[in-house]
């Protein structure tokens, strides 16, 4: 496993840790679980990312019964929207659930679940934040967010060390000036979805129903991306690792990248993913190829790309 410096915060993350927004899933025990998280830390992966909302609370749970208080790995979470907003005391009192269910000390990374840039110049967050650091019950301030302008914005009011964006095949709206910034202000970006929620392992064909949580996402956006994965998949058969270790390698090609965070529901999975920890991201002239076939996939229109037809 590969490691890259979170300037800002001064430590070191795995290129690809683990998201675990599916930890916990019912149709699997918690010994399954608990062992994909250990089988994890073996591999190499030191950073994990969570939310008090994944599962209902089980993520965290089982992340807390596979690790507990250990200090060699970093567990990141996120507290999401409640009828208190995103206020200083509403974050001091909600993080004592995470903090139970985790079994931890300390959240390594606190982030905010998605909140809209009106939420963050409206709510004392980040004061918030500060007072959680303080008493040691916060390593470092963090966000995940869900769109790329506001992530620009908020890295340049200097509050936090963390951000978490989409970043993959598809989402490459954070290339156009997010990138450059962190960088710039060693921010540290974990990169979710790098396989675009599954659509990049191209194991989906068009016109196949997904009976999973991906069936809420359904409709042309990702009827569309099902299609756009069907010109990647010649490119992919001739790359090592085949279509997962391509997306992977893309998303992991940007020098702004500290890590991407694909989640796993088994072992093979993990190990698929944990494979792209040994690279150096995407090799140029594959990007490049990339780049050819994105010309053919339509116009830029709201964050997402279309198929001509589909725009």
């Amino acid at each position: 496993m590969n490691y890259r410096k979170a300037v800002r915060a001064g430590i070191e993350l795995s290129q690809v840790g683990l998201g675990c927004n599916r930890l916990g899933e019912e149709d699997k025990d918690d010994r399954h679980w608990v062992e994909l998280v250990q089988r994890a830390v073996e591999l190499g992966i030191n950073i994990f990312d969570t939310a008090q909302g994944y599962g209902g609370g089980r993520s965290e749970e089982i992340l807390g019964k596979a690790l507990g208080n250990r200090d060699d790995v970093y567990v990141a979470s996120k507290i999401g929207h409640s009828d208190g907003g995103f206020t200083s005391e509403e974050l001091v009192r909600r993080i004592e659930t995470s903090l139970t269910r985790l079994q931890r000390e300390r959240i390594d990374m606190l982030q905010l679940h998605s909140p809209s840039r009106e939420e963050l110049q409206r709510y004392d967050w980040a004061e918030g934040m500060q007072r959680l650091q303080d008493a040691g019950k916060v390593g470092f301030k963090a966000m995940a967010l869900g769109s790329v302008e506001s992530a620009v914005w908020l890295i340049q009011q200097d509050v936090v060390d963390f951000m978490q964006i989409t970043y993959n095949i598809f989402d490459i709206e954070a290339e156009r000036e997010l990138f450059a910034l962190a960088e710039e202000k060693g921010v540290a970006l974990l990169c979710r979805l790098p396989l675009a929620q599954g659509v990049l392992t191209g194991k989906f064909s068009p016109g196949r129903n997904m009976g999973d949580h991906r069936a809420r996402f359904s409709g042309p956006r990702l009827a569309a991306r099902i299609e756009m994965a069907e010109t990647l998949k010649l490119l992919a058969e001739a790359y090592p690792g085949g279509m997962t270790r391509l997306a992977h390698d893309f998303s992991l090609g940007p020098v702004a990248t500290t890590c991407i965070i694909p989640g796993a529901r088994d072992m093979a999975q993990l190990e698929e993913n944990t494979a792209a920890g040994e690279g150096a991201g995407i090799d140029p002239a594959i990007r490049a190829e990339i780049e050819e076939l994105r010309r053919t996939w339509g116009e830029w229109e709201g964050g997402y790309w279309f198929p001509q037809q589909l725009a």
